[in-house]
């Protein structure tokens, strides 16, 4: 049995996100895919025995990475309102920086391909923005409101400001990121 080699997995999956973001999970083909890669058929099925192993496989590489990117250089220690924008912002970051990747994400959240396992995974992705969502809480600095309310208005903001900017209809600039976190920090403080 041939050993996989690290670097074309990652290539295999740099290609299925940009396959994803043209054709949706559904549209996924392991011919196409083995062609977008620029590799064999046959050399796609050594490294995934189907399309099914393959997303999985993809969806909890990209979902550990994100959640690595989300939490940078946030110190728990610091005031609230400081580890909110750090998360905050690394967020924006990553959702421009890795946006096909954000969406095979959330294509993959919403598919018929998510098993159970992984729709638990991404739940769990939630809990260190519902930690600190809690915390600010528990603090009295921001609203006492459910936290998937406030996790789904101030992340679903990011999301379309990121997507305006991407495909060009408002461009972020370092004024508007400003004015974009204090909207959220508006929204949510007390």
């Amino acid at each position: 049995m041939r050993t996989k080699d690290e670097n074309k997995t990652r290539l295999i999956f740099e290609a299925a996100v940009r396959l994803i973001k043209q054709t949706g999970v559904g549209g996924l083909t392991m011919a196409r895919l083995a062609k977008e890669a620029d590799i064999a058929t046959g050399t796609l099925y050594i490294y995934f025995k189907n399309k099914e192993e393959l997303l999985n496989e993809l969806y909890q590489t990209l979902r550990k990475e994100t959640m690595d990117r989300f939490f940078l250089q946030v110190d728990p220690s610091e005031p609230y309102k400081i580890c909110l924008k750090k998360v905050w912002m690394n967020y924006l970051k990553h959702r421009i920086e890795y946006y096909e990747e954000s969406f095979f994400l959330e294509q993959f959240y919403h598919s018929a391909f998510i098993t159970p396992e992984q729709k638990a995974l991404a739940e769990d992705m939630k809990k260190p923005v519902y930690d600190l969502i809690e915390r600010g809480k528990k603090e009295q600095i921001i609203k006492n409101y459910d936290k998937e309310i406030l996790f789904s208005s101030m992340l679903g903001f990011l999301r379309e400001l990121v997507a305006d900017h991407i495909e060009g209809r408002y461009i972020l600039n370092e004024e508007r990121i400003e004015q974009g976190f204090q909207v959220t920090w508006d929204s949510l403080k007390t």
